[in-house]
């Protein structure tokens, strides 16, 4: 999940900074630039680092402050997870919960909010429910390639798709975690495993019809992780009060690959965040 604040300069370079947030320590990327009126929070999940969106952050710290995280857990934070009550009963909210208390404490009072994958499931917390709970301003939200409710099934066959990911990417998963990276990735799949036996995730529609701020939903009608997303994203358009759509038929990658749209079709991708987030912030 990512923090973006609207600046004048392009000049983005990355200083990870750590700032303890409920006594746990989080590894915090934010591209530094002379002062602006906005951030833009990037939710980054936990199978990646805040270093594998660099691309991303690059592109949208031209005009924001860029803020994305490495919660406790994987990257360059801190392998001790504190807290992990509060993770197993809804991870996504408590990561937005996380991420609300990192804004306190740098004095930020409004952003964006930008979210991937599992991720966008913390975009919409922080959008929503606890936006409100800290007295934050959410400007614009951007959830991309994602379920608003995912059951058993669908999640174990996108877990059982990992093993193949992981055997293309090692040299990248290690650059993002280091050394134990196959550890982090193997705690966050157990994670979602022990979700899906519970039966899988929603997105509660009361987080939902508290989101304030326009909304934008994008994603691949040929994610094959993502069955029935346009159904889905519909029906979550009719729960979410400001909320807009944008559906590719298809990405073109030359891997075949169609998940996330944000790396699958970065063009097109950010070209319609960057319209949204002019929109949203007039």
């Amino acid at each position: 999940m990512a923090q973006l604040l609207p600046t004048r300069t392009a000049a983005a370079r990355h200083r990870p900074d750590t700032h303890p947030t409920q006594d746990e320590p989080n590894h915090l990327t934010t591209p530094t630039s002379p002062a602006r009126p906005h951030e833009c929070t990037d939710h980054t999940g936990r199978n990646h680092s805040a270093q594998a969106y660099s691309s991303e952050i690059e592109h949208f710290a031209q005009r924001f402050r860029v803020l994305s995280f490495d919660l406790a857990g994987g990257g360059g934070s801190t392998r001790e997870v504190r807290y992990q009550d509060e993770r197993e009963y809804d991870l996504w909210n408590f990561q937005a919960d996380t991420a609300c208390h990192v804004l306190m404490e740098l004095g930020i009072e409004d952003c964006y909010v930008l979210g991937s994958g599992f991720a966008a499931w913390s975009a919409l917390h922080l959008a929503g429910k606890q936006a409100r709970l800290h007295r934050l301003t959410v400007r614009g939200a951007i959830a991309d390639s994602f379920l608003g409710a995912i059951d058993a099934r669908t999640l174990h066959r996108a877990l059982d798709k990992r093993e193949h990911y992981y055997l293309r990417r090692v040299d990248w998963l290690k650059q993002q975690h280091g050394d134990d990276w196959r550890a982090v990735v193997d705690a966050d799949t157990a994670f979602l495993r022990r979700l899906a036996q519970r039966g899988g995730y929603e997105l509660p529609p009361g987080v939902l019809n508290a989101v304030r701020c326009p909304v934008l939903l994008t994603g691949s009608m040929q994610d094959d992780v993502l069955p029935g997303i346009a159904d889905e994203y519909a029906r979550l358009a009719r729960l979410i009060p400001e909320c807009s759509i944008y559906l590719a038929r298809r990405s073109d990658h030359r891997y075949g690959d169609e998940h996330p749209l944000l790396w699958t079709a970065p063009g097109p991708f950010r070209a319609l965040a960057d319209l949204f987030l002019a929109k949203a912030s007039v």
